[in-house]
């Protein structure tokens, strides 16, 4: 049986952490132990350093042709609250975000909407890039990437190759959610598989976009189930180093149709963000998600391995239709006091990490 002193020594010698090291630490009640290791590996790569972006979440549409059944955003085409914003909308949200808050970084996510063809998309990118030429576009998900792919007839290096070309600087993680088949076929049935999850982010990686990984856990997933979804993203990061960031993101049960889950506790929170920083080896940033959690559990998470706190993530939707409390709105000032509030040196950057 392994023990958490094993696991130290293995760390202490230089030596990777296996599947068996991950589920030992899953099922340890030891936090503080768990933590000191991970917070361990934190400031020897980051110091006292956390980061944070100004960023909008942008969601183009709700409209999704895919349904997960954990999801609260996506809509069908005819109902009363479903949407699809016009091109000179998107424009009009990003310029006054970046004239009124100065944000560095626009988040776009949104469901497959097969009303919007993939000329939409380049010419939404081409638009903003037009408004800001440094601001960092982070957007697009592996699925989405694959729709877009699917309904233009083209590959995925093409679809990621113009979408570069028109103003992407790099992907988010969304829509890994957990990599095993079975897990999967019951939470996103409708979605590309993990494995092709990972052959979109191999091949971004591939032509120079830069990418985060993502996991959502506190379904009906297992330890094991988590453990070898982050050894799978550890080997892909082996093959490119293309992933800048983790982000663990927490599921929230309400307004959907998945049954038999509860709301995560800040226990198995703080196991998920330590557990990460200490398999997720090659990784540079672990990310704690403002909009996933809230501020205060952030403050303690910038201590349990994560060097991230994520952004002020103005206008964020789909974490908050499913049932987060994390305060809308937030400035770049709240996010400095929280930081140094916890004994940490705030640093403002975007995605590239790049300190602003």
């Amino acid at each position: 049986m392994v023990t958490l002193q094993d696991i130290q020594q293995k760390l202490k010698a230089g030596e990777r952490l296996s599947l068996e090291d991950g589920r030992a630490l899953f099922e340890s009640t030891d936090i503080l132990t768990i933590g000191r290791m991970a917070q361990d590996v934190r400031e020897r790569l980051h110091g006292r350093r956390a980061f944070y972006a100004v960023n909008l979440h942008l969601n183009p549409t709700n409209i999704c042709s895919t349904r997960c059944e954990f999801c609260a955003f996506s809509r069908d085409a005819g109902a009363l609250d479903a949407y699809a914003l016009t091109l000179d909308e998107i424009e009009k949200k990003v310029r006054t975000a970046v004239e009124q808050f100065q944000i560095n970084e626009v988040h776009i996510v949104g469901g497959h909407n097969p009303a919007l063809g993939f000329d939409y998309y380049l010419e939404m990118l081409r638009r903003l890039r037009r408004i800001d030429s440094k601001i960092f576009i982070k957007a697009f998900s592996a699925p989405e990437i694959d729709d877009m792919a699917k309904r233009a007839g083209i590959s995925w290096e093409e679809v990621l190759t113009q979408l570069k070309g028109a103003g992407l600087s790099g992907m988010p993680g969304g829509g890994a959610e957990i990599f095993d088949p079975e897990v999967r076929a019951k939470l996103c049935p409708g979605k590309i598989s993990g494995e092709e999850w990972l052959g979109v982010h191999r091949t971004a990686h591939g032509l120079g976009i830069k990418t985060n990984a993502t996991l959502l856990y506190g379904h009906i997933e297992t330890a094991v189930h988590r453990v070898a979804h982050l050894l799978k993203l550890r080997d892909l990061q082996d093959e490119t180093g293309g992933f800048s960031a983790f982000v663990p993101l927490a599921y929230h049960p309400q307004n959907n149709a998945l049954k038999g889950a509860r709301e995560t506790t800040g226990f198995l929170d703080l196991k998920m963000i330590s557990i990460s920083r200490l398999l997720l080896d090659n990784i540079p940033h672990i990310k704690a998600h403002g909009s996933a959690t809230n501020l205060k559990f952030i403050q303690a998470a910038l201590s349990f391995g994560a060097d991230d706190m994520g952004g002020t993530n103005l206008q964020e939707r789909v974490m908050h239709e499913a049932g987060s409390r994390s305060p809308e709105g937030l400035g770049a000032a709240d996010l400095v006091r929280c930081i140094r509030d916890a004994g940490y040196t705030p640093c403002r950057v975007d995605s590239s990490y790049s300190i602003a």
